[in-house]
């Protein structure tokens, strides 16, 4: 994790002005402490505390299961965050420079991220088809809000995601002078509400795919219209396909897959809590000998 706390946000340049920019935190030998790697590496070492702790007291999963199953989730989607970004926002940095495709410790995006995840989650099935995929999927939802909160938190600390100019009391001063939206803080509040939902909503049992329904249909739509407060592409904003961002093509896409999930979730019973037992190691008795 003192790797992923060392990663700078990438900046680019905004039109006529630039982001507030990164900070460091000290440094640990050579590796310097930033402020987005540090609060991204934070939210996944949450994430999996949480989802691990719930897997072994609520569900009967080994934590350490979960672990490895959430590995191969964070591996395929940090690769996939990064690709995702280059190829729907940046395309043109890829005739600049096709090996850009390759250096996936610059640009991500959040929604490249959860498509590589679940990919990875497919991949893992596959290796391992003894586990219990429906609850590991939901616990990886779980865990997800926590990440995700402290991803938003980074975002919020270099305010990468600059909006359209405002009056508003929440807003940020830019290099500028303009006083425009901070869409990355905001964002990070509302993942604060969903963090809390999620929360209330675990203190009795769920049907299975309610938390991947809840969080899906609780950050979809505030997404995609808090998208629209996003600096034009002329000022170095989003790139709009048919009037929108690819952010908002994938909350759409988002929210109509947790509705078929919620469907599901509807009709479906809670599950029975189980604590996780771990199974006793049985002694080799030639060893007794």
């Amino acid at each position: 994790m003192n790797l992923l706390a060392s990663i700078p946000y990438d900046a680019f340049t905004f039109g006529p002005f630039k982001p507030l920019g990164d900070f460091t935190l000290g440094g640990i030998g050579p590796l310097e402490i930033h402020s987005f790697g540090l609060l991204v590496a934070l939210g996944l070492m949450l994430a999996f505390h949480m989802s691990s702790k719930r897997a072994e007291e609520k569900l009967g999963i080994s934590g350490e299961e979960f672990q490895n199953f959430g590995i191969y989730l964070v591996a395929i989607g940090w690769v996939f965050s990064h690709v995702f970004d280059v190829v729907f926002y940046t395309p043109e940095k890829i005739l600049e420079d096709p090996l850009i495709l390759f250096k996936v410790w610059g640009q991500i995006s959040s929604f490249g991220g959860l498509l590589g995840g679940i990919l990875g989650a497919w991949i893992y099935r596959w290796r391992h088809p003894h586990i219990d995929f429906p609850q590991m999927v939901d616990l990886a939802a779980y865990g997800l809000t926590f990440g995700w909160m402290f991803g938003r938190f980074g975002c919020a600390s270099v305010h990468d995601h600059p909006g359209a100019e405002t009056d508003f009391f929440l807003g940020i001063q830019w290099t500028d002078g303009t006083i425009r939206h901070d869409l990355g803080f905001y964002e990070s509040i509302w993942w604060i509400v969903i963090v809390t939902t999620v929360m209330i909503a675990d203190k009795k049992p769920r049907p299975t795919y309610f938390f991947v329904t809840l969080v899906g249909m609780m950050y979809a739509p505030a997404r995609f219209t808090l998208d629209f407060l996003r600096v034009p592409p002329e000022l170095g904003g989003d790139i709009r396909y048919f009037g929108l961002t690819p952010g908002q093509y994938m909350s759409i896409l988002l929210f109509l897959v947790s509705l078929y999930f919620f469907n599901r979730v509807r009709k479906g019973e809670p599950i029975v809590w189980k604590k996780y037992e771990p199974k006793a190691v049985e002694s080799d008795p030639k060893a007794k000998k």
